[in-house]
């Protein structure tokens, strides 16, 4: 196994933190975790850590530097320069001239908001793809980071599938607002995009492939939740499928109407929600009518009063 170029990315990281290591050193890590059928990216990742360790250094410190050094998505930390292997998990609609793809990437630690700006003048990534990304910067907006994609990160397919966390959480709350972009939509075929008139920011005008979900806020009073519901769940919780949208649109001659029988059937109604928390949205996996607490309360009250 020759880790040349590895041993002297190591060699150089810690030097910079201060921290003088032999190549010797470096490949005897190396072998230690060969012998547990460790290599690539994560035997660089955990020969770097273990050195790190032994010489009281913090991970993030050596990162002041601007060394790109590999990672899991939750040893990130604002102000890093990134190494990291993940799969993208969900891509968004892009709400600025200047962002040419944004959406969530994950691996077995978590999930992590990426964005490739439209001056880096790179590849768009696939959904459900997974990719060694080398070279990002790591933000950090509301408390929460966010890897910037740029003219100096490589980004390369994978033929392996990285393996994502999976996160679920539950939440009862009222919908106060269904989002624009809801009911039914149109999306590029090349891109998974929603389309804008029919054409797509990327890829121009084209025959868009018909989708339905819902993009909803809920609220329990104390915090909210951006829901988005595939067009399974949303069929599921409205009786709406994707067939019967069309049908809606096309007697209508406007897709619209679709957006405003969800609004109709939903707002301000109560849910219990089980998703997954992904950065700013909630994947919803199951959806179902919820009786409010002071409701249900009420209805107690009025009983035990009946019944004396």
């Amino acid at each position: 196994m020759n880790n040349t170029n590895d041993v002297a990315s190591i060699q150089a990281t810690l030097k910079n933190a201060g921290v003088e290591v032999t190549p010797e050193q470096i490949n005897e890590k190396f072998q230690q975790l060969l012998e547990f059928k460790v290599t690539g990216p994560e035997a660089k990742r955990n020969v770097l850590r273990s050195l790190a360790f032994a010489a009281g250094i913090e991970m993030n410190s050596l990162y002041q530097n601007g060394e790109t050094v590999p990672v899991t998505i939750g040893e990130i930390r604002p102000g890093m320069r990134v190494e990291l292997r993940a799969k993208v998990v969900q891509l968004w609609d892009s709400t600025s001239d200047k962002i040419a793809q944004t959406g969530l990437i994950g691996d077995s630690t978590g999930v992590i908001k990426f964005t490739i700006w439209e001056n880096s003048e790179k590849e768009l990534l696939e959904e459900g793809a997974s990719y060694r990304i080398t070279g990002a910067s790591i933000s950090s907006y509301n408390d929460k980071c966010q890897l910037n994609i740029n003219k100096n990160t490589t980004i390369t397919q994978l033929e392996e599938e990285v393996e994502v966390k999976a996160q679920e959480e539950e939440f009862t709350g009222a919908i106060v607002s269904i989002q624009n972009g809801s009911g039914l939509i149109k999306r590029c075929p090349e891109c998974n995009r929603q389309l804008k008139k029919g054409v797509c920011g990327e890829h121009g005008k084209v025959d868009g492939t018909y989708d339905l979900r819902i993009k909803a806020v809920i609220d329990n009073g104390i915090e909210v939740r951006e829901l988005i519901l595939d067009a399974e769940q949303t069929c599921a919780l409205t009786g709406i499928s994707l067939d019967k949208a069309k049908e809606m649109a096309t007697e209508a001659m406007d897709a619209s109407v679709v957006e405003a029988e969800i609004t109709e059937m939903t707002l301000g109604r109560f849910y219990t929600v089980t998703g997954s928390p992904m950065s700013r949205y909630t994947l919803v996996k199951a959806m179902a009518p919820k009786v409010p607490t002071l409701v249900a309360d009420s209805a107690a009250i009025s009983a035990e009063l009946e019944a004396i």
